[in-house]
């Protein structure tokens, strides 16, 4: 098992990675129609727009899932799907340890 380990991790992650990315697109699908129907009533227009604001939104969350493995942990910045998952991969060798010691 432990053999294929580094494969099985890297597509448990990504069915991850998948789910949160689909969960982000319908979100954004509802939030851009209303960001879009509250510019033309309020006759926003340009960068300050909100469907503006949720495309910048969404090209942050694209960096936040990386999907693809496109963007570096220093590219990702602040907290990420990535870092969270090894964040919780080393608590739990941690917990592993304690447990055969």
């Amino acid at each position: 098992m432990k053999r294929y380990w580094p494969s099985t991790r890297k597509f448990l992650v990504f069915q991850l990675k998948l789910y949160i990315d689909a969960f982000r697109d319908v979100f954004l699908s509802i939030l851009s129609l209303l960001a879009f129907v509250l510019d033309i009533i309020l006759l926003n227009q340009g960068p300050d727009s909100y469907f503006e604001k949720v495309l910048a939104f969404g090209r942050r969350t694209e960096v936040t899932i990386n999907l693809f493995n496109q963007y570096d942990f220093d590219e990702q910045g602040g907290t990420s799907v990535d870092k969270i998952l090894k964040d919780v991969e080393s608590s739990l060798e941690k917990k592993l340890r304690k447990q055969k010691s």
